[in-house]
Order: structure tokens, then sequence, then C-alpha cells
């Protein structure tokens, strides 16, 4: 087909034929194509696929795999080949379109390469969904896939016999012998998963579509790894609260836990302390705006000291009456996944209390004598204030320090 509008005007293809087949590949290439064009606006670039009637392997590929023209071994394939027994797998087909879109934005479809041992664990010695590897091979391999499932519309990868296996399932717990984290590419899979659908579930609740995984793949810097990637996700000012969780749905975690430091209160007898903490001023998160954050009184030494946080996120103090002394109180604040304790304590304190202040008056009958540093003679006494009486108790409104 030459580049423009083609026009094929009733043009048919007879079942069962090798014409056929072949445009089943077209027609997944075509999909991905449009699927990323009319949501972003932006061509992921052109793309060429090799298919033969009975071959399932070619030059090094054993297999449906990418090979672009910037890799030295792939003059025979300069595109991606999809083996014949894969070519019912709409999903493979797409995800080796996959690699073929990132090599046209990044100049490589292994991300910027980093070392052998990248390459060699995951292209030479193969690799499984659910396989620890190198963090390159887990995003490179995720992001394929994941655009398989969003061109699709469903997290199940279907291959070619038949079977399938739902993506976006996997979570907490995880039984002892699972991987977990950013080096496994179905982690990987499911977490953009997660941030891309509107299915929500479990610690996922945000659909952010497609449109900002795509910009952050297409754009610089090249992204090496899944943290790479939310590195740029952060610079590009998308919410972090919400994502850092759907990330966290699937066993990645690159949440940090909360901070809070809460100052003591003293309040007099019979008072009552409103908006007495303001904990968006003494909690902080690195992934949370502070309305994002959650707060819960876990532990009140006395009852009598009635605490409470209200609807702002002030606690609220409102001791008994005429009851005097102190309590420790326990305040835990959340992000959604990690939570973090601190304890203030509230004083109760008197009305009345004493304070001692000092009388001072002078005594006359006291004198000292200076020396004149002219003559050396001694001139007339001075006063010399003293001390008549002990400190005198005073009522006083303040609170005993």
């Amino acid at each position: 087909v030459s580049d423009g509008t083609v026009a094929f005007y009733g043009y048919s293809i007879a079942n069962n034929s090798n014409t056929e087949r072949a445009m089943w590949v077209f027609q997944d290439l075509r999909r991905a194509w449009e699927y990323i064009h009319n949501i972003t606006n932006i061509d992921p670039g052109s793309i060429t696929a090799r298919w033969e009637k009975g071959e399932n392997s070619l030059s090094w590929c054993d297999g449906s795999c990418c090979c672009p023209p910037d890799f030295a071994p792939c003059n025979k394939i300069d595109g991606i080949f999809i083996a014949d027994k894969d070519i019912v797998s709409e999903d493979i087909v797409i995800h080796e379109t996959g690699h073929q879109y990132m090599d046209n934005v990044m100049g490589f479809w292994y991300g910027p390469p980093n070392t052998w041992d990248d390459f060699y664990q995951c292209v030479i010695l193969g690799h499984g969904f659910f396989d620890e590897k190198t963090k390159l091979c887990a995003w490179s391999e995720g992001w394929a896939t994941f655009l398989a499932l969003a061109v699709n519309g469903d997290p199940f990868y279907t291959f070619a016999s038949g079977g399938s296996v739902d993506l976006e399932l996997p979570t907490w717990p995880v039984p002892p012998d699972q991987t977990i984290g950013d080096t496994v590419e179905g982690r990987v899979i499911g977490a953009l998963y997660d941030l891309f659908d509107n299915s929500n579930d479990g610690f996922d609740q945000v659909t952010f579509g497609f449109t900002p995984i795509w910009d952050i793949v297409s754009s610089s810097p090249d992204e090496s790894s899944f943290s790479g990637f939310w590195d740029s996700w952060k610079a590009k000012g998308h919410n972090k609260h919400l994502a850092v969780q759907a990330i966290y749905q699937n066993t990645i975690d690159y949440n940090t836990s909360p901070r809070i430091n809460l100052p003591s209160r003293t309040l007099l007898e019979n008072f009552t302390y409103d908006n007495a903490i303001n904990l968006w001023e003494y909690s902080e998160d690195d992934e949370s705006y502070d309305w994002e954050l959650d707060w819960q009184i876990i532990y009140v030494g006395n009852w009598h000291c009635d605490v409470s946080i209200d609807a702002q996120d002030f606690v609220d103090i409102i001791p008994y009456p005429d009851w005097l002394g102190t309590c420790d109180v326990i305040i835990r604040v959340s992000d959604g996944i990690k939570t973090t304790d601190d304890t203030f304590t509230i004083r109760v304190v008197p009305v009345a209390a004493q304070v001692y202040l000092p009388l001072v008056m002078r005594n006359h009958s006291e004198t000292r004598t200076t020396q004149n540093p002219g003559d050396g003679h001694l001139i007339s006494p001075l006063p010399t204030p003293a001390l008549l009486h002990e400190p005198t108790p005073l009522d006083s409104p303040l609170p005993t320090p």
C-alpha cells in the first residue's frame, strides 16, 4: 500500500487464504496506530511487519519478535516478525508493535541500552510475565504488553493457544514463591493498566487514561525502567497520591511514609480549646497534598481529656468540667498505604496559681564606700539596697509554669 489515502472500493479477501492472514496482521497494526493517534493526536511512527506462511522463526528470532532496522542482526526483518503460529493472537501482534513504537520514539526498542546483562537476561534467555529480570527488561516488555491490553480493551493477555492471563488481577498478599517489584514485567503491566483503566479496585482508585502514559514514553528523557517512568510522571506534575497507590496495588512500592510532629497543648481548668492543632500544619507526605491525608485518634491516656478531630482536620480539646491533670494522645496519619503515629500531651491547669514576686526596698542604714581613684581617700557613704521581706505570694490568673 502506498503512502497517503488509498481507497479499497469493495476489495475482498477470500476466507482461509494467505492474504486473509496477512490482513489480520495489517488490521492489528492499523488499530494500534489509530488508537494512539486518535487519543493523543500524535503519530507514533511507521512500522514494518513480516509474516510468512508456515514460518515460525526468522534470522535470530525464534518466534515473534521486534527487530528494528537500527539493530544489526535484523537485516532480514527491519521491523517486527510475526510467527505463523502467533498470527491469531491480537495481543502478540500489538505487543511487538509496542516495541517498534518505543524504538521510534527512543531510538532503541529496549530503551537506552544499559548493559549486556539486560539484553542477555531478557532477550537471549527469554522472559515470562512473573520472572524476575532486570528493570530495563520489565519496563520494555511491560510497556509493550500494556499497549496490547489498552488497544484490545481488556486486561487479559491472550496467547495463540487460546489461553489467557489476567494481568490486572495479581496484588497483595503475595505468596512466598511469587516475585514482586519493578523488575517483574507482569507487575509493571498491571501498574500501567491500573493507572490507565476505569475499573478501580483495592488501592487502585483512579483513572488517568492513556495520554499521560504515552506522553512520558514518547518524550524526553528516555526512560530505561519503570522507576524512571515514575520520576517522569512526578516531574510532569501528575497526581502522585492516587498514582502511587495504583502502582502499589501491583506490588511496586514507591510510596514514602507520611511524617507527623505534634505540639503539646496547655489549657486552663473549665476552658475548651477549639482548633488546638492544625493537622495540616504538622504533617507532610512526599506524594500527598495535606487534604489527601487522613488522621485518626488511636489512643487517649485519660477519658477526661475528650479529644476529637473535626471535619477540617483540626484537633479540638474539650476537657470534662473541674478536671485537672495531663494525658497523652496518639494520632495516626495515613497516606492511603502507610501510617505514622505521634504522641502529644494535654495539660489542664488551675486558673488561680501563686507567683512569687520579690519586694525590694532601700535600706539607708547600710553603707558601702568607694575609693577616690585620685587621692586614695575614702569618700562619702552611699545607700545600699537590701531585701526587707521574703518574696510575697500574690494571686495570679496565670497558670503555674
